[in-house]
């Protein structure tokens, strides 16, 4: 899928500098903080992020990625996806999850539905 922006090819759309970062593992959870999917986050800048995910199970256009190391909920919106990597760019503050989303996203069952 092409990115949102229109840009020519080869062009970089960042409007940050990315830096890389170790491989930290994701959950992506929908605007209702249920669980979407898993990932790994690659890149990363303070507008956005790289993530590769676990499967090819569709997305919807705006969700949370809650990172495992920090366990923080960031907004995001899908701006480019090829294959199973997708750029995303956080669109709202960090949110600190509850106890009882944490454990949802990433206890024991947590791809399993409620």
């Amino acid at each position: 899928m092409q990115g949102l922006c229109d840009r020519q090819p080869g062009e970089d759309g960042r409007l940050e500098a990315r830096r890389r970062t170790r491989l930290r593992p994701v959950k992506l959870a929908g605007l209702s903080r249920r669980f979407l999917d898993d990932g790994m986050l690659y890149d990363r800048s303070r507008s956005g992020a790289r993530i590769r995910r676990g499967s090819d199970r569709p997305l919807p256009p705006r969700f949370f990625v809650l990172d495992e190391v920090e366990m923080r909920l960031s907004p995001v919106v899908i701006v480019w996806q090829a294959g199973r990597e997708i750029g995303v760019r956080f669109v709202g503050g960090e949110i600190q999850p509850t106890r009882a989303e944490i454990r949802r996203l990433t206890g024991r069952y947590y791809a399993l539905p409620d």
